[in-house]
Formats: C-alpha cells, sequence, structure tokens
C-alpha cells in the first residue's frame, strides 16, 4: 500500500511540477536552432470551420482581411456545416474573396476540415476558430520559421479573456497562462504537445484524415500526426490569437467534458507517442498528456491508499489532511461561484478539482458512451463590438497583450 501511495504521488507530482521545471534544464541541452525566412512567399491557406457564427463570423473575415500578408497569396476557406443563422448570408457577401462551402448535413467540425484540406490550395495550412481574432502580424510570425524543413507545425498564442466571471472562465485563463509558458518551453524542443486550435500552422502535405466516428480534439490529432511524421512542432509565442471564455461555468466544464471525452475517444492512435525510441516526443506525451488524462484515477488511487495508511506515522496523517483540505476548499470556490473576484484564493483549488472531475467523465463517457464528431456549440461572449475598428482588439485585450509580449 505504501509503494501505491508514493508512486501515485510522485507520478502526480511529475505532471505538475517536475516536468515543467525540467523543460527549461533540458532546453539547454536540446534547444532546436531555428533559422526564419521570408514568411510572404508561402502561398497560405486560411481554414475555418463554423457553425452558427453570425455573431462573429464578419468580423472574423475583416479580422483577416486586415492582417499584414498579401491579400494575393491567401486564400480563405469557410465551411458551414448546416448552419441554421445568417453564417451563409454574411460570408456569401465576401465572395470570391472568401470562399464559402455550405454543407447541408451537420458533420462536425472534424468532417468540415476534412472537407475544406483538399479544397485548399496553399503550401501552408493556417487553422483558425470563427471567434478568435488574430493580430495583425500574427501570419507573419507563424510563417516565417517553415522555411526550415524540420518544422512541421507552428503553434501561435492565444489568450483567453474571462467573459463571464464564472469561477472556470477566470480559472481557465489563469490555467491557460500556465499552459502557454509550458508550450513556449516545448516549442523550444519541437515538442509542442497539441497545437491551440484557435491559431495554428501546418504544411499541407503533413495533414492527415481525421476520424469523424468519434468525438475528436481537431487540433491535438493534427499535431500528433506531425509529431509522428518526424517534424518539429514549435511555438510562436508572437503569433497572437484571442478569444473569450464561457459565459457560464457549466459552458467550461461541459467543454472540458468533451475535450476529456474526444482525446479518449483517439487514445490507442495517440499511444504509440509513448515508444522510448521517440525520446523528447515519447517523454512530453507522458509528461504533459498522459498523466494529466489519468490524473483523476491517480487522485482517488492516492486518496484511498492514504486512509489506509493513517496510522503509519505523522507523514500520512498530514497527507491526508492536505487532500482533505484541498477538497474543502474546492467546495467553498463551488459555493461562492459568483463572488469569484472576492474570493481569488479558492480558485485555484476549485479549477483543479474540477477540471480532473471533467476529465474522469469525459473518461466514462468515452468508454461507455457512444457519439458522433459532432460538437455543441458552448456560447461565449461577443468577441468585439459591431462599431471595434477592423483588426483591433479592446483596450483590455491589447494592453495585456503588450504585458505579455514583454514578457516573452
Amino acid at each position: 500500500m505504501e509503494i501505491l501511495f508514493w508512486l501515485t504521488a510522485g507520478l502526480l507530482a511529475h505532471t505538475y511540477v517536475v516536468y515543467p521545471v525540467s523543460l527549461p534544464v533540458l532546453s539547454l541541452f536540446f534547444s532546436l536552432r531555428r533559422k526564419q525566412g521570408n514568411p510572404n512567399k508561402f502561398k497560405v491557406s486560411m481554414v475555418i470551420a463554423a457553425h452558427n457564427e453570425e455573431k462573429v463570423i464578419e468580423e472574423k473575415i475583416r479580422n483577416s482581411f486586415d492582417l499584414e500578408f498579401p491579400r494575393k497569396n491567401l486564400e480563405i476557406l469557410i465551411g458551414s456545416d448546416a448552419s441554421t443563422d445568417r453564417t451563409n448570408a454574411i460570408v456569401s457577401k465576401y465572395a470570391p474573396d472568401v470562399k464559402l462551402f455550405a454543407f447541408n448535413n451537420r458533420g462536425g467540425k472534424a468532417s468540415v476540415l476534412n472537407q475544406l484540406v483538399p479544397r485548399a490550395s496553399g503550401d501552408i495550412l493556417v487553422f483558425c476558430d470563427a471567434n478568435t481574432m488574430l493580430l495583425r502580424n500574427a501570419l507573419q510570425k507563424l510563417l516565417a520559421h517553415f522555411d526550415d524543413p524540420s518544422i512541421g507545425c507552428v503553434c501561435g498564442r492565444l489568450i483567453l479573456h474571462d467573459a463571464g466571471h464564472s469561477a472556470l472562465g477566470i480559472g481557465e485563463s489563469m490555467y491557460w497562462n500556465l499552459e502557454s509558458e509550458i508550450k513556449k518551453l516545448e516549442g523550444k524542443l519541437g515538442i509542442v504537445i497539441g497545437a491551440n486550435g484557435g491559431i495554428y500552422a501546418i504544411r499541407r502535405e503533413l495533414f492527415e484524415r481525421i476520424p469523424v466516428d468519434k468525438t475528436v480534439m481537431d487540433d491535438f490529432f493534427v499535431t500528433t500526426r506531425v509529431l509522428k511524421a518526424g517534424k518539429a512542432a514549435i511555438y510562436e509565442p508572437q503569433a497572437i490569437g484571442s478569444e473569450e471564455t464561457s459565459l457560464e461555468t457549466y459552458g467550461e466544464f461541459h467543454r472540458k467534458v468533451r475535450i476529456s471525452q474526444a482525446n479518449f475517444n483517439l487514445l490507442p492512435k495517440y499511444v504509440p507517442l509513448l515508444n522510448p525510441l521517440r525520446g523528447l516526443v515519447a517523454y512530453g506525451f507522458f509528461s504533459h498528456k498522459f498523466l494529466r488524462w489519468i490524473a483523476p484515477m491517480l487522485m482517488m488511487v492516492l486518496l484511498v491508499s492514504n486512509a489506509l495508511l493513517l496510522g503509519r506515522g505523522p507523514l500520512y496523517y498530514a497527507a491526508f489532511a492536505a487532500q482533505v483540505l484541498l477538497y474543502f476548499v474546492a467546495g467553498l470556490g463551488y459555493a461562492r461561484n459568483g463572488k469569484t473576484r472576492k474570493s481569488k484564493l479558492l480558485l485555484i483549488p476549485f479549477y483543479f478539482v474540477s477540471m480532473n472531475l471533467a476529465l474522469a467523465m469525459g473518461m466514462f463517457r468515452a468508454m461507455f458512451k457512444s457519439e458522433g464528431g459532432m460538437w455543441r456549440r458552448i456560447e461565449r461572449s461577443d468577441i468585439f463590438r459591431i462599431d471595434t475598428p477592423p483588426g483591433r482588439m479592446p483596450a483590455a485585450t491589447a494592453q495585456r497583450v503588450k504585458v505579455n509580449e514583454l514578457s516573452s
């Protein structure tokens, strides 16, 4: 029982503490030597899947037009997944500068991407979400790296802003800042384990058809295929996109459950990445993803084994008390949801426990619930007002971008 306790404690400590700390050390020895070239020479296809995005799709198109990139080298493809609002009508106004592919039958995001990519003519595919707005130089920053033939994927930085002030929304923003730092460190090693779906680019020939029979995280699947092909996946912190977190706590929680379910759905396809012969890729996937996915089970085993070890010494009493305190404080965070601005100290335990509960529910659904590849739209606040100038971000967003760039 003691072996089980220390093993689970060690694995949890590894994924949340040891792995992030180890990355700067590894980068001293295995950092990629990046060379940047002229980004304007590439033919680029921006691929966007949309379902009922009338609130943001026009601003997204204007934002894309306003990017600092030659229009003659940029094609924009929007796949409308059986939209029932004004999405199709809005996109149609921008033809032929924007190519609309309206699909009558709902297939899900992966299905839309599978149908858009063969229609794309670009050497580089840039994947964006309809509600993600890019800074003007985002494409320049992404594409400059593709002069290096060893690089297959470049992931941009996605900045999340809390829209509804829900506890999970604020917690997601805090967690995402930490994840961005980890991606930056992984990027130095060329092993970004999962791109930011709102802004990333890959070489067209590396795209592999995404499974559509089950819910799937398309960005994670596409990135892992690049790594499987032996190409590097890097992170460019100055290629910036911005979007809002969910308006309500339930929306953010539901999104986490869907992500977890999608990851477990395709776990057999990801297991080969654990092959030790893959070196740093295997280390990154095991440490950053696999252990995170099974963390709820590890936490449960840790608590039960700890309870059975009470009486073996004060160390086990202290460890058990710490775990109980974590769940108690998380419960207070749940009880005070809606007053999170006055109880930020409760956010970290609340978000941590909620995130792992969502992981557990996603794993359960992947094991016992059959589901197709369609997504349910999680309502997020309007990214920008209608009177916002094209390509601009709100003042609060712009200020955060400036602060983050100074720290990059």
